[in-house]
């Protein structure tokens, strides 16, 4: 067995952790992608195997520029990209905006992951076999009018609402995912995206939840399934041999390839998404695919 480099955001916890230990005890090298150094490394203590920390705030340009540096600095190739971090805080009552201009759910969930794997394309390209995985969420289900406000994704001019924002990103991201498996038809690179369903949540890490939302989430767990089962088809989509030549494809827990929301799946829609996302980001995108041209 070929053993594989993966980086996995947000993997000091939850889903990503577990999906960290569930793919290292595979004997393969993790990176795990953290904010947070000492969970990071904590994190690495406890996964063992080949495993390495790296310092990555989603929330933050520079920190994204920072890591996709080391890794340049530190390996020849990716072999898999899981963009699993999110920022999930339904307890926010206004919008936040980074000193970098961008409000904070859009930037995190959706323009850093963009931006990311723009910025380790060439290491994913390096790969015998490649794989991008992004995360949406199967509470999209729950919102079947979810659009992407082209003209206002940052609320700048519409009442927040951290639970409209943060499906929107999710949308998006799906979005992200489709515009990729088409960009990088003809190399070796796959894309595709996770819907996560219902999983239990250690509240502890939401401190700020008001109780009514805790008690929400409490009842919910009663029909939630563990981060590591749902890590099971994080593993399968990064490291299994019969989905290797799956790309563009929404995938739901157990692994099965699922259904896309109509609007998600628009050819122009996603296109002025992903024109839209490389504008607020001010770069141009480090792949382009063109039609062939046929006599």
């Amino acid at each position: 067995m070929q053993h594989k480099t993966v980086i996995i955001t947000g993997a000091n916890s939850g889903i990503g952790k577990a999906a960290a230990k569930q793919i290292a005890d595979q004997g393969h090298q993790v990176i795990l992608a953290c904010r947070n150094p000492e969970r990071a490394e904590r994190a690495q203590h406890e996964i063992g195997g080949n495993t390495h920390a790296g310092q990555l705030d989603l929330a933050s340009r520079r920190s994204i520029h920072n890591f996709t540096e080391w890794i340049h600095r530190e390996f020849d190739r990716i072999d898999v990209l899981i963009n699993n971090a999110a920022d999930f805080d339904l307890s926010r009552t206004e919008r936040e905006m980074m000193p970098d201009g961008f409000e904070r759910i859009w930037f995190t969930n959706h323009l850093a992951p963009v931006l990311l794997t723009d910025r380790l394309m060439d290491r994913l390209i390096a790969s015998p076999q490649g794989r991008i995985i992004n995360i949406t969420s199967k509470g999209l289900l729950m919102h079947p009018f979810q659009t992407v406000d082209l003209k206002d994704p940052m609320f700048g001019n519409r009442p927040f609402s951290p639970a409209r924002a943060y499906y929107q990103s999710k949308l998006a991201q799906i979005m992200h995912t489709r515009w990729l498996a088409q960009q990088l038809s003809g190399t070796m690179v796959t894309a595709n995206c996770i819907s996560v369903t219902n999983v239990k949540l250690d509240l502890s890490r939401f401190p700020d939840l008001p109780q009514w939302m805790k008690n929400l989430y409490t009842v919910k767990s009663l029909v939630s399934i563990s981060p590591e089962k749902m890590a099971e088809t994080y593993a399968k989509a990064a490291l299994a041999a019969d989905a290797k030549d799956v790309s563009g494809a929404l995938i739901a827990h157990p692994y099965k390839e699922t259904a896309a929301p109509v609007y998600a799946k628009d050819p122009l829609v996603i296109e002025q998404v992903m024109q839209l996302s490389f504008k607020q980001l001010g770069i141009r995108p480090s792949i382009s695919y063109e039609q062939p041209e046929f006599d």
